[in-house]
């Protein structure tokens, strides 16, 4: 009797040991295991909606989903121009050529790099530029954002990703400056009313949203062609020849991971400032160039 009550209670333990082991502690039935496969079944980043991803940390500077400048931009769209003289009030190519003033502008920043460097060489000469910002790095770096507006220069948008508007649809360039815009906004408090088109590309339908969403079209009327990899004297004499008054110069404080070339867009930037300033031209930011609001 004695064995058999022993052998009773050592088949107990071993049940509830075994139902244990199957259902977990304190869990219902399987959950463990549900749990394991839905992970596999659906990775994290398919989890994450789309509010989500705006809060994922940048551990570099995000990459330009249309691909680097010198791979896809045409050195002088004309489509630009036409642009302006289908909608003169929205498409601006460049300022009143009766004052002595120009605007510089910088494209696809910020980055941790780049356009620090540029704000420094801005600083030594004490003037004001205008920056369009691309969004997603906007998110990577927000305190270059608050640099460039701490220090008198104008942001303005550039897109969230770069990619190349006639190759998406409306809906998606639409959304590409809300996104921007937003992103912006988080950061500065500032609604952006000044927008460009990545490299310069777009058509009728992205100038009608872009005055539908209340922008500025803002395009140059002097490329210094400093994404093509040129040397310092070369980046300055794109700037410097034929330049008119009222021009809007174009220029890039970033570009893909790795360019060091646009470090001597900001070395041009002491041949060009200072052959102008020599000329007693002024260098303001392009709200002020063009007498509109850089914010809402």
């Amino acid at each position: 009797m004695e064995n058999k009550m022993t052998w009773f209670f050592m088949l107990q333990l071993l049940m509830a040991i075994w139902i244990t082991g199957c259902h977990g502690y304190g869990g219902d039935p399987g959950s463990i295991h549900d749990t394991q496969h839905m992970n596999e079944q659906q990775p994290e980043d398919q989890l994450l909606d789309e509010h989500e991803l705006d809060t994922i940390h940048y551990e570099t500077t995000p990459e330009m989903s249309g691909g680097a400048e010198s791979e896809v931009r045409n050195p002088n769209p004309v489509s630009n121009a036409e642009l302006h003289n289908a909608f003169p009030d929205i498409v601006t190519l460049q300022g009143p050529v009766d004052e002595k003033s120009v605007a510089l502008t910088f494209d696809d920043g910020p980055d941790d790099y780049i356009t620090p460097a540029v704000l420094d060489k801005l600083e030594e000469y004490d003037i004001e530029a205008t920056f369009f910002l691309v969004g997603e790095r906007v998110k990577a770096h927000p305190e270059v954002v608050q640099r460039i507006l701490e220090e008198g220069h104008v942001i303005a948008n550039h897109s969230w990703d770069h990619p190349e508007f006639p190759k998406i649809s409306d809906e998606e360039a639409e959304e590409q400056m809300k996104r921007t815009e937003t992103a912006i906004h988080d950061i500065t408090g500032e609604e952006v009313r000044l927008f460009r088109p990545p490299y310069g590309a777009q058509n009728e339908n992205h100038v009608r949203i872009m005055d539908a969403l209340g922008y500025s079209n803002i395009i140059w009327s002097q490329d210094s062609l400093d994404w093509k990899d040129l040397e310092v004297g070369e980046v300055a004499d794109n700037i410097l020849s034929d330049i008119t008054y009222g021009a809007i110069i174009l220029q890039h404080s970033a570009g893909m991971e790795g360019d060091d070339g646009l470090l001597r867009t900001v070395e041009a930037l002491d041949k060009v400032i200072p052959e102008l300033q020599d000329d007693n031209v002024e260098f303001v930011t392009v709200d002020e160039l063009l007498d509109v609001s850089a914010y809402r």
